[in-house]
């Protein structure tokens, strides 16, 4: 996916936001912002959107001298989708389909992303998970893919997020008999899931691969050894969040799937949904 014109307007509110994260002053704020804009003059036509935000948001991160400004937040929002968790699992459990339940908790996990908004975790994000169904539903093709399946591959993308993504991965597992590893981010970005916090959620060591990416989403080019060799040996990919499918959705592989809200008018133009719908997406299909 490339960066359109309206891609600019986005990465620069998300430096933005990302210094309500910062102790600096006013002043120093506005000076990070000038730097931050300067820094656009880098971008070329046909990078993807998460490689211009990586220009503004290393930007931020030089200026301020922080290296992982969510530190905080990020253990904050995991606390907070655990304490939800319970009464997600009792509705999932009760449902005519579990794991489709599972699954789109997991999908509507990716709401809870600093990088697009300010989220919050209450009633009403647990009654959207109640109500919320797919726009675009390959559930059957991912799940017929998974019966024949030895290795699944599970790229993972916000925390918070992440507590739902562990809930599906371990229905997954119960149905399923296959190896799992979670790819992380390999340094602190936004709110993106590195070692850290998938260890502090529940992934053993062991579970978890470490992608390469220092961007909000993974491409295949800037992928570790270890991300290759699994993404090779693995039945099925699963991509999660906007950042993914903005760095591999170029990718043609019917081994993969996307796991997404849609939270931008160029991607639901490209998926051809609606802002704020939420997606199962078989890569080829």
């Amino acid at each position: 996916m490339k960066a359109t014109k309206t891609c600019f307007a986005c990465v620069v509110a998300q430096a933005e936001r990302n210094l309500y994260e910062w102790d600096g002053d006013e002043k120093a704020k506005f000076e990070v912002m000038k730097e931050v804009s300067r820094s656009l003059e880098k971008a070329q036509y046909g990078m993807k959107p998460i490689e211009l935000s990586k220009i503004t948001n290393d930007t931020v991160r030089i200026e301020t001298g922080v290296v992982d400004l969510y530190k905080e937040r990020k253990l904050i929002l995991n606390q907070k989708a655990e304490a939800v968790l319970p009464e997600i699992k009792v509705y999932a459990n009760s449902s005519i389909n579990p794991l489709k339940a599972f699954a789109i908790a997991a999908i509507l996990g990716n709401h809870l992303d600093f990088g697009v908004k300010d989220v919050v975790i209450d009633s009403e994000f647990v009654n959207l998970i109640k109500s919320k169904t797919l726009a675009i539903d390959d559930f059957d093709l991912l799940t017929n893919k998974l019966a024949k399946a030895h290795q699944l591959l599970y790229i993972l993308d916000n925390t918070g997020e992440v507590v739902f993504d562990k809930s599906f991965i371990e229905e997954i597992k119960k149905r399923y008999d296959l190896n799992v590893k979670v790819a992380v981010r390999s340094e602190p970005i936004i709110n993106d899931v590195t070692l850290k916090e998938a260890i502090e959620v529940g992934f053993t060591p062991e579970e978890i691969i470490e992608s390469g990416s220092n961007m909000a989403g993974m491409t295949i080019e800037i992928a570790s050894k270890e991300f290759l060799d699994f993404w090779k040996e693995s039945d099925v990919i699963v991509a999660k969040g906007q950042g993914n499918f903005e760095g591999l959705d170029e990718v043609k592989d019917e081994r993969l799937f996307f796991l997404l809200e849609s939270k931008c008018p160029v991607i639901s133009e490209i998926l051809g949904v609606n802002l704020g719908d939420i997606v199962l997406k078989q890569s080829q299909n």
